[in-house]
């Protein structure tokens, strides 16, 4: 019997419609994506290959030569049968030192910008959730706090839970593009964030208590404090971010702060 798993985010808001002349390399970097940042767990079913397809804004022949290069890396399985479907395998391994390096030089001109538009869509996703998060968004974002609890060291399942959390929060903010924007933060800078998390976990100790402070304002609802705490986390993130990569072309402001602040 095919694996259920209950999933916070609405498949319709993890992959974003494709839309440059390659739609064939979007389509695989879309889906790719989703599952680097974890927004997908192994065992997770993909959508139905139509309803993908018009999620993506793709053609169905596009999807389809898309999901097979993804099977033939391993990311993605096949399964037969009634129950059968397109299912997540595995989440990606640690990346070693050679990988690191490479990661830094392809995504080193984009981080700017990349944190810019997380300082423009995070805090504003605090501090709507904290005016409008029901009691089973309040639930949902303990749970996946209980469950990062000592997990410091178990860099992927934490990192898991950390992309969860940040989406959950713009989830609870009530607004699609919002949500959108966040999961396409997580996707965007998910292999900068992995290099931090599998970084120290002394950085993730301070992560915790940062997540564990900004859910604690928007139960308050004070939305003022949800905001500048989320913005002061990924601030801190910013740091260690330009301690990874100082040669990217940064703003002064990316490279003021200490890495004892830093968290992801």
């Amino acid at each position: 019997m095919a694996k259920e798993t209950k999933q916070s985010i609405e498949p319709s808001l993890i992959f974003p419609r494709v839309r440059s002349r390659n739609t064939f390399e979007e389509t695989v970097e879309a889906i790719a994506g989703a599952i680097k940042a974890r927004l997908l767990s192994p065992g997770d079913r993909l959508p139905p290959e139509r309803e993908l397809a018009r999620q993506l804004g793709v053609s169905r022949a596009t999807l389809r030569e898309a999901l097979r290069v993804l099977i033939n890396a391993g990311y993605l399985e096949a399964r037969p049968g009634r129950s059968g479907g397109t299912f997540v395998a595995r989440w990606p391994e640690a990346p070693r030192a050679p990988e690191q390096e490479a990661i830094i030089q392809r995504i080193r001109d984009q981080l700017p910008a990349l944190l810019d538009f997380r300082r423009a869509v995070e805090p504003t996703a605090a501090e709507l959730a904290a005016q409008r998060a029901t009691p089973g968004d309040l639930a949902e974002l303990e749970g996946i706090l209980q469950e990062l609890r000592g997990k410091e060291e178990a860099f992927a399942l934490y990192r898991s839970g950390d992309a969860r959390f940040h989406v959950d929060i713009a989830r609870a903010a009530k607004s699609m593009l919002i949500h959108r924007a966040v999961v396409e933060v997580q996707t965007s800078l998910t292999e900068i964030l992995d290099l931090i998390v599998y970084h120290s976990p002394v950085v993730l100790r301070h992560s915790t208590d940062y997540h564990w402070r900004i859910y604690e304002a928007i139960c308050r609802r004070d939305p003022e404090a949800a905001r500048q705490l989320m913005l002061d986390h990924i601030t801190a993130t910013e740091h260690i971010i330009h301690g990874l990569v100082p040669e990217a072309p940064w703003p002064r402001e990316y490279t003021e702060g200490t890495l004892e602040e830093a968290c992801v």
